[in-house]
């Protein structure tokens, strides 16, 4: 049954994205006090599926498009007007007023779908989170709604403009903010909502603990216990103890392999002492900061130099500049990869057009240290720099670089997991293969295994489990069928009362 009335005294929970499937988290909690959602997220597996080109989320259509392929809920009242064309598909549908979004972590499949949330409903971040999700959209060159995280732009008043012939452009509004800090409970939001840190592939991830009157819930957002911070996990399960509901993520519940952090940086270490005289580089996440540090501390154990790509120093740069409380690389020992980007003075004229503004600000702040170098500079000493790259792109600045045949390039990120990835790894292959590369795969998932997500569950000893963020929601039950633990599946858009 979709979208069901709740009973007073209640509170509902309903599955509007992330049931059944990984990643698109959108949990609804209703009831008399209030609504709520936790996370937003964008399921990008969906997205890539039915996008064919530019004109899938041309401006006039992107809402209705979503909304008729699922990739966002058939839900009405909670979405921006600017970017409804009398949407027939929501004539019928149920109408709901969102008292706030609280969002766990700065991946897109958590907070990626904000942009067509109404502005006037308050999104709930820490102080890292938002500077985290305010660098991504600076540096991934995002562009139109995707951008509209933590500000508006009102598109039907802007044409509108332009029809009357009025010169002054669309000012961007603010989206109002609610920032919280773990140990503290959230203000202005309906129920009783206690962020708790948790050990992801991203600093600043918070699972909840949150409580309604009539039933208290505990939410884990994206987990694992083999992290760094594995003690933030081991303090979430402290303060979540005895709660009668526990949604759980449950992205590796089929899988029992772990590999931690430092077997990262020890197969690193291992791995790079083998190539001497020669170049190493690798590739990782830029949000992942612990995986950074990893490589930084790796290549000073081996004697190098790290290098980091722009996009990654930028990152490191802002959290420094927040005063974020996330355990963050030392830079003093660092070098910035500078690109060629400028047709003119050998590519490194910041006056070009092809130097984006974050880029110009970053190369200018440190053109006067000695901290920027140059791929011509790499080339000639191969043997005294780790790379540390953030995409498959860099491919093309290897290429650039010229490395000595043998040199070692380290994939550390999660493995392709559809097609789509799998043919972008193939071409990154093909230039790994042509510059003749000695090539590596090392990584520690973001997620818990099945038996720490069990250990997990356990320990928190919850009245009933409602997994989520996984394609295998039924293992949990027959996992658990032996434990006096009950376990719920629900279905996207089911309505389930909490009591």
């Amino acid at each position: 049954m979709l979208y069901s009335p709740f009973l007073r005294g209640l509170v509902n929970i309903c599955l509007l994205g992330g049931a059944g499937e990984i990643g698109g988290n959108k949990i609804l909690l209703h009831g008399e006090e209030g609504a709520i959602f936790l996370d937003f997220g964008i399921n990008l597996k969906k997205k890539r599926e039915y996008a064919v080109g530019h004109g899938f989320e041309r401006i006039n259509r992107v809402l209705r498009n979503y909304l008729f392929v699922g990739i966002l809920p058939v839900i009405s009242g909670v979405y921006r007007e600017d970017l409804a064309l009398n949407e027939k598909i929501l004539n019928d549908a149920r109408s709901l007023s969102i008292d706030c979004c609280i969002i766990s972590h700065g991946h897109l499949d958590h907070y990626g779908s904000l942009a067509f949330l109404k502005v006037e409903t308050p999104i709930a971040v820490s102080k890292s989170m938002k500077a985290l999700i305010e660098h991504s959209i600076e540096t991934s060159g995002r562009t139109g709604i995707d951008r509209e995280i933590f500000i508006y732009k009102d598109r039907r008043r802007e044409e509108l403009k332009k029809k009357v012939k009025m010169e002054e452009g669309l000012e961007e509004v603010k989206r109002p903010l609610i920032i919280f800090e773990e140990g503290r409970e959230i203000s202005r939001v309906p129920f009783q909502v206690l962020p708790i840190p948790v050990d992801h592939s991203i600093p600043a991830t918070f699972g909840f603990r949150i409580e309604t009157g009539k039933a208290s819930i505990a939410y884990t957002s994206d987990i694992r216990f083999h992290g760094v911070v594995s003690k933030y996990t081991e303090e979430f399960i402290e303060k979540a103890r005895d709660v009668d509901f526990l949604l759980i993520e449950g992205t590796r519940i089929n899988d029992s392999t772990t590999r931690s952090e430092d077997d990262v940086k020890n197969e690193v270490i291992t791995e790079t002492l083998k190539k001497s005289g020669k170049l190493v580089s690798t590739l990782v996440s830029s949000l992942d900061i612990d995986r950074v540090r990893t490589m930084i501390e790796a290549a000073e154990e081996c004697g190098r130099i790290p290098v980091l790509s722009s996009r990654i120093y930028h990152l490191i740069k802002t959290l420094y500049e927040v005063e974020s409380k996330v355990k963050l690389p030392k830079l003093e020992n660092v070098k910035v990869y500078f690109e060629k980007r400028s047709i003119i003075d050998e590519g490194y004229f910041l006056g070009s057009t092809y130097f984006r503004g974050w880029l110009k600000k970053i190369y200018e702040s440190l053109s006067n240290t000695d901290m920027l170098i140059k791929p011509e500079e790499i080339s000639k000493d191969q043997d005294k720099y780790f790379l540390i790259f953030n995409s498959h792109q860099y491919v093309f600045e290897l290429a650039e670089i010229q490395p000595i045949p043998g040199s070692l390039f380290i994939e550390s990120t999660s493995e392709p997991h559809d097609e789509e990835q799998e043919i972008e790894w193939e071409k990154v292959e093909n230039w790994i293969n042509l510059l003749r590369l000695d090539s590596r795969w090392t990584h520690a998932s973001g997620h818990a295994n099945r038996e720490d997500l069990l250990k997990i569950i356990k320990e928190i000893k919850p009245k009933k489990v409602i997994p989520i963020h996984t394609e295998n929601p039924r293992e949990f039950k027959r996992l658990l069928e032996k434990e006096d633990i009950k376990v719920e599946v629900i279905q996207e858009g089911e309505e389930v009362k909490l009591s």
